[in-house]
């Protein structure tokens, strides 16, 4: 797989649990089964550190996609995007070497990366 697409996908973990430990009922509800999420600065911290190995133009991207979804990437499964839920172009989608390139969802944006089912 991609480097810069392992990086975009645990950003996106990353970005998950720092607004999960933001919000007090998803904070609560992951205390409640022993998953304690104090230590939001060390998030930030892994946040920042792993933008910082992203290219500039994959960073400004990043940023982009960001700003508009919440979420930076989006799984494929059966050549549907599950960001938008819309048919990905065969010639991509039938590609051997898919995860090893940055693709972009033609449609919202999204970074993509194909799961085998």
């Amino acid at each position: 797989m991609n480097d810069q697409l392992q990086i975009l996908i645990a950003l996106q973990d990353i970005l998950v649990l720092i607004r999960e430990s933001k919000d007090p009922s998803q904070k609560k509800a992951l205390d409640k089964i022993g998953l304690k999420m104090d230590n939001l600065a060390s998030l930030e911290d892994t946040r920042v550190e792993l933008e910082g190995q992203l290219s500039l133009s994959v960073l400004s991207e990043y940023n982009r996609v960001r700003q508009r979804y919440g979420r930076i990437v989006a799984p494929v499964i059966g050549g549907i995007c599950y960001g938008c839920f819309m048919k990905i172009h065969s010639a991509i989608s039938t590609s051997e070497d898919r995860n090893e390139g940055l693709n972009r969802c033609e449609n919202c944006g999204m970074f993509l990366y194909w799961v085998e089912v």
